[in-house]
């Protein structure tokens, strides 16, 4: 599982070579995904479980189950937890309720690796995702333009490069120049900038001039004069002989990236089972980055809570604090599109080599193990995201 198999011939030789490796390579890659998954998200619950009070005997208990049962079973455990805390009769009903907050997780998958697994599904293919572009259906597709990067009418675009609008995330300074600042200056901050700012604030942000990185604030006014990595209000613009990276209509030479909350499809000609296992692996070789979770305890009125309680009513807060962007990636990150995904590659690679004429014996030995190894990594994500789902639905998160 998560094995590189790009040197494994299985006895075979051409076309049916590239193809038996692909599909190979693609359960490696899911069943990877979906074991770490699953050892992931025992951990986020053991953690939660334990945070919250719940005994040695019933984790214990859980523990000595096997697989996806014990998982399901500790992320049974923290929801009961949670809801013994929040819930309606919970011991923290009367004194206030939780508000949690999150940006939805996305994941993001390469184009290059989708083209160079496309291009090895015959012994002589070739995949140039710059002469037939891919689509990322459902989501935005990144690339690298070397002109300008214009956002939709009335939205946004991520943008790494020079920002002619407002820039909200990271402007950094040019060597020997400095960048209109409000927000965190990781450099020096002085007064001055566009704005008129007076230097360093009582809190440590910076309101003027910043010699290194700025972490823009929410709510920045200034323009980024220098490179902006996050989210630009107008057009992202490469300087001469150089590309910005972007996910909006750009007016030059483009080059896609990667697909970020959505499907990558290539459209290049290959066998359909082929195709359909590049895409098995891109999707489980896509990056996801858990989200940052602000969770508040809204205290009701005349609430008073004693030390002891409110140590319990803390550890918990900070327990899910820390361990709910691991569910939240398996939940609405991977989520059963990544199940549906794997049952496919399982269901297309027991069709495409059921006939063992064309296979060798190595190959006809190994396709029936490929194929355990992928039902159960079946199991194994739809135990995670299962798991997952008790936890976060107590919590209120649909």
């Amino acid at each position: 599982m998560g094995a590189d198999l790009s040197g494994a011939t299985f006895g075979l030789e051409g076309d049916v070579a590239a193809r038996f490796q692909v599909f190979a390579q693609a359960m490696s890659d899911l069943s990877g995904v979906a074991s770490a998954t699953l050892g992931d998200v025992e951990i986020a619950c053991l953690n939660m479980a334990k945070d919250m009070g719940a005994s040695d005997a019933d984790i214990q208990a859980q523990l000595d189950l096997g697989g996806a049962n014990r998982v399901e079973g500790l992320c049974t455990l923290a929801a009961a937890q949670i809801d013994g805390m929040f819930g309606a009769s919970g011991s923290f009903a009367a004194q206030g309720s939780l508000a949690i907050d999150f940006q939805p997780p996305s994941c993001s998958a390469s184009v290059s690796a989708q083209a160079d697994c496309t291009a090895s599904c015959s012994a002589s293919g070739s995949c140039d995702a710059k002469a037939n572009p891919p689509t990322c259906d459902g989501g935005k597709m990144e690339v690298a333009c070397s002109g300008g990067c214009t956002a939709e009418a009335g939205a946004t675009l991520k943008c790494e490069g020079a920002c002619t609008g407002t820039c909200t995330g990271e402007c950094s300074a040019d060597v020997g120049a400095t960048v209109d600042c409000q927000g965190k200056c990781d450099g020096t901050c002085t007064a001055g900038g566009s704005a008129g700012g007076d230097g360093i604030q009582a809190d440590g942000t910076c309101n003027g001039q910043c010699d290194g990185t700025c972490e823009m604030s929410a709510d920045a006014t200034v323009t980024c004069n220098g490179t902006c990595k996050g989210e630009c209000s107008a057009t992202c613009q490469a300087e001469a002989g150089a590309t910005v990276k972007c996910d909006g209509q750009c007016d030059a030479e483009v080059e896609p990236l990667k697909c970020e909350g959505g499907e990558l499809k290539a459209s290049c000609e290959v066998e359909a089972d082929c195709d359909a296992n590049c895409s098995a692996s891109a999707s489980a070789k896509a990056e996801c980055h858990p989200p940052e979770v602000s969770v508040v305890f809204e205290a009701s009125a005349g609430a008073n809570l004693e030390a002891t309680a409110q140590a319990q009513l803390s550890a918990a807060i900070a327990s899910i604090k820390a361990n709910l962007p691991t569910l939240l990636v398996a939940v609405k990150a991977r989520g059963t599109a990544f199940v549906s995904n794997l049952q496919a590659t399982v269901t297309a690679g027991g069709s495409a080599f059921a006939d063992p004429g064309e296979l060798s014996g190595e190959a006809v030995f190994c396709a029936p193990k490929i194929l355990d190894a992928g039902t159960t990594a079946v199991a194994n994500m739809e135990g995670a995201v299962t798991a997952s789902l008790s936890v976060t639905s107590s919590l209120g998160i649909n």
